[in-house]
């Protein structure tokens, strides 16, 4: 029976050329769609892989994420810690060179009175990130200067570092002493920055002087006030005022008015008063030079402009210059 229903369409198909155009068209899309199934679950399965993929990348940029904002502080200390570490790194030389550095030490040793006698610079030596130049210096004055000097020279925004230090008293007369220190200064890499962060910083403040000075025998003698230890240069003569035959000077000061008589101790140098006219002031000095005391003059003068006669109620006589501030009568008892 199946072997006649085969015949039978086999028949038909051979009698009938649309029948056989159908079943052509029928098994064509057969195949179009048996096809198309198969794409399309090939195009799924690649689709879901990816999706899971896609899912998977989220979390582990989720998690990612978490590990970085856990790393925020530590970053946060890294760049404090880097800026900190440019910041001492330009400290090392503060943008200077060794011919400022000296010059800095000659400048503030002479304010301070002192004497340098000696001054080496040793070798450079190569650290790792930085160089080291020790300085070998020896300097002679008196203790209280030596110490005001040395604590206003280790404070500068440069990087400074005593290696060793000696005191020896140069002789019980002179109350001179002589300081032997090895400094170590520094140097970093060229190019560096100044740092931002040195504008916040506030102002040193004055070193203070000490007259204190352990290389000296007790003595119950006060030490000198007012302008006893102003260097010379610093002092102006504005008068001069004669009384019972003695003479003395009128001298100026950072806008305070002193008078000073023969034998008054002046200035840094072991300055002594030993002459006063109307015109100058004489003082001898005593300097310690080359290993042995030199003696030397030293004149105050009176200004320029002209200077007139002023007499006070007992009859004695005052000169001053053009330039003295009124009521020099009353001011000249003030002095030291």
């Amino acid at each position: 029976m199946r072997r006649a229903s085969l015949a039978e369409w086999q028949a038909l198909l051979q009698r009938s050329a649309v029948l056989r155009a159908v079943l052509v068209l029928v098994l064509a899309a057969t195949v179009v769609v048996v096809g198309y199934q198969v794409s399309l679950r090939e195009l799924y399965e690649n689709h879901r892989a990816y999706a899971l993929l896609e899912q998977e990348l989220q979390e582990k940029l989720v998690a990612r994420e978490g590990q970085a904002a856990e790393l925020d502080p530590e970053r946060q200390a890294l760049n404090d810690d880097e800026q900190r570490l440019s910041r001492e790194r330009w400290r090392l030389a503060a943008g200077e060179g060794v011919s400022e550095l000296l010059d800095q030490l000659a400048v503030s040793g002479h304010q301070h009175g002192l004497l340098v006698e000696r001054l080496d610079v040793l070798e450079e030596r190569q650290q790792t990130g930085y160089r080291v130049m020790p300085l070998d210096i020896i300097v002679v004055g008196r203790y209280p200067a030596l110490r005001a000097w040395l604590e206003q020279w280790l404070q500068q925004v440069r990087l400074l570092n005593v290696a060793r230090l000696e005191l020896l008293a140069v002789d019980e007369r002179s109350g001179l002493v002589r300081a032997k220190l090895q400094v170590h200064a520094y140097a970093a890499a060229p190019g560096l920055a100044v740092p931002v962060s040195l504008a916040d910083e506030p102002a040193r403040q004055a070193v203070s002087a000490r007259q204190f000075d352990p290389f000296l025998a007790w003595t119950s003698q006060v030490a000198p006030r007012g302008i006893g230890r102003v260097p010379l240069e610093q002092l102006e003569m504005v008068g001069s005022l004669s009384r019972a035959g003695q003479r003395h000077a009128l001298l100026r000061s950072a806008g305070h008015l002193y008078r000073v008589a023969v034998g008054d101790r002046l200035g840094r140098d072991e300055g002594v008063v030993v002459r006063i006219d109307a015109h100058q002031v004489e003082v001898h000095e005593r300097l310690y030079i080359a290993g042995g005391w030199q003696e030397r003059s030293r004149f105050l003068a009176l200004g320029k402009g002209a200077h007139g006669e002023v007499r006070d109620d007992d009859e004695s006589v005052v000169e001053r210059g053009s330039d003295a501030p009124a009521g020099l009568e009353a001011d000249a008892d003030a002095g030291v």
